[in-house]
């Protein structure tokens, strides 16, 4: 026998769960920022806590099914899409009409400081200027890119890691030794 909430009891994990997404909401908010290393500690310590809380108070509720393939969606979701942006492709505008560019690779495979160039954004061909930026200021720009680019998908894994055990909780099967919400007995 499974321990199940019933309908009008209140949930022993409603303030882990709130808590919970409002921690994930906050850091992905974070995100579009540019974090201090101190906030992905500070996060994973709080998420992994309120993690560990929650599983081990954890109820199967009614709408488990639904949650826990939510979450598992989520959590995949992002954990591909961080691998997937590790992988991809980064050019940064070389001029304010965004006509020209400068390829910098991926994070996993960056284009060399020496083979960096301005190109036209549409044929990909070099592009000769009269006054042509500096081979160091190419370098430090598609630096600063991959490094963004780097924290961002740490950032959203991390996410993903965190929303995927979630899902986990929701979709395995409870122990025996947890308490139902009814009797406060064991199961």
């Amino acid at each position: 026998m499974t321990p199940r909430e019933r309908p009008g009891e209140e949930s022993p994990t409603e303030w882990l769960t709130a808590a919970f997404w409002i921690l994930t909401l906050m850091f992905m908010y974070r995100l579009i920022g540019i974090l201090y290393w101190w906030e992905y500690l500070v996060f994973t310590i709080a998420g992994v806590a309120l993690s560990y809380m929650w599983w081990t108070r954890r109820r199967r509720g009614q709408y488990w099914l639904l949650f826990g393939v939510t979450c598992g969606l989520f959590g995949a979701g992002a954990i591909f899409g961080s691998g997937a942006s590790m992988f991809s492709d980064i050019s940064v505008p070389a001029d304010s009409v965004g006509q020209t560019e400068i390829v910098c690779g991926s994070v996993v495979n960056p284009v060399p400081g020496s083979e960096l160039k301005v190109t036209d954004a549409a044929t990909g061909e070099t592009v000769v200027r009269s006054s042509p930026l500096p081979q160091s200021e190419l370098e430090r720009v598609c630096s600063d890119r991959l490094e963004y680019r780097t924290r961002d998908a740490a950032g959203v894994a991390l996410v993903g890691l965190l929303v995927a055990v979630r899902a986990a909780g929701h979709l395995l099967p409870l122990s025996n030794s947890v308490t139902t919400v009814a009797s406060g007995r064991a199961a």
